[in-house]
């Protein structure tokens, strides 16, 4: 009986979803005018620039480090094949030669990296975190997902959407009593928002729409594409680094060499990370007006996720700028002062609403 009942609860959950993206393409064809480009053509210009800069720099010192890493393993096999008569010599012949095969290991293994972590970047995250629905997920819903959550999130979503003028993004439940949300997409077409069924419980309905509508803000002004692209950057260099030196183990012991020789490319990926937090600092109240047309409850919202207490589950240094409040560590509070940062906008969206 309660397998029944289990089942036919999941199969209407599942129905509501594919109702829901049938009308969101229904919208789409109604309101073709509606699309991000014609939405702030100047700021989407600026981060379109900071992205291709972000880019081109993060790769740029991935390449040198690759190829720092490699160098010296390129001048033993040269050296141990002199007695074959290569002609590399043992001085500067040889340094140049596997001067040369690193840069071009690097720029390879680099170039891939970067792109296959951009391209998969969603559906990563959202595997990661254990989203539904998602690119990776099961068709049914978990046993303990709520009913109406995925419902209520995009209801929500689409009627902001249409509000606005844009095409709202995609949205994903984690089954997480913390209130808190993730986004993360390369292009608007892309991205998802990912909501906890805390973030659900915790908020009424007018803060989790201002929370709503600021994300889709951020998503149509491409800050969301500047963050996968600093999570394409950085995210495995992170986890590599939480491998190393997390826990004292035999994977440890084996990562750490790998570790401390990538230390200066884990040094630009905090600068990274830590820009794309501070202009999301900058930006925030601006967003705030535009999309949400009611920072008095975005302030709101975001001072009852500040004073809960709870964190992320699913929370890690990969993914962790994602996140509407950062999950913080000891090392994100002592380097990028993570601690200080939602604190600070939620006093001057209420100094803006005349709440302080």
């Amino acid at each position: 009986m309660d397998d029944d009942l289990a089942i036919e609860t999941g199969d209407l959950n599942l129905h509501h979803v594919r109702t829901l993206r049938r009308e969101r393409r229904a919208l789409s064809d109604i309101h073709p005018a509606c699309d991000h480009r014609g939405v702030h053509e100047d700021l989407i210009r600026s981060a379109r620039r900071r992205i291709r800069l972000v880019t081109a720099g993060g790769l740029l010192v991935l390449v040198l480090t690759m190829s720092a890493i490699v160098f010296p393993v390129a001048w033993i096999l040269g050296a141990v094949s002199n007695p074959l008569d290569t002609g590399l010599g043992y001085g500067w012949g040889l340094a140049e030669w596997a001067g040369w095969i690193s840069l071009a290991f690097g720029v390879v293994v680099a170039g891939g990296t970067f792109a296959y972590s951009l391209f998969h970047a969603e559906a990563r995250v959202l595997d990661f975190v254990r989203a539904w629905p998602g690119p990776r997920a099961a068709p049914k819903p978990p046993p303990r997902m709520p009913e109406d959550a995925v419902e209520r999130a995009e209801k929500l979503l689409l009627g902001l959407g249409l509000a606005s003028g844009v095409h709202a993004p995609r949205v994903a439940v984690v089954i997480d009593d913390a209130p808190n949300c993730l986004t993360v997409g390369r292009r608007p077409e892309t991205a998802w928002i990912v909501v906890t069924t805390g973030l659900l419980d915790v908020l009424p309905k007018r803060e989790l729409e201002a929370v709503l509508a600021y994300e889709i803000g951020r998503v149509v002004e491409l800050e969301v594409s500047l963050d996968t692209v600093v999570y394409a950057l950085t995210s495995r260099t992170f986890e590599l680094w939480a491998a190393a030196f997390a826990d004292l183990d035999h994977v440890s012991l084996l990562l750490a060499p790998l570790g401390l020789v990538s230390l200066p490319f884990v040094a630009v990926c905090a600068v990274l990370r830590a820009g794309v937090l501070r202009s999301r600092a900058r930006l925030a109240d601006g967003l705030a007006i535009r999309y949400c047309r009611n920072p008095v409850a975005l302030a709101q919202a975001l001072r009852r996720i500040l004073e809960d207490p709870r964190d992320v589950r699913r929370g890690d240094p990969a993914n962790a700028h994602l996140w509407l409040e950062y999950p913080h560590t000891r090392a994100s509070k002592l380097f990028l002062r993570t601690h200080r940062i939602l604190p600070r906008r939620v006093k001057r969206l209420e100094r803006g609403a005349g709440l302080r």
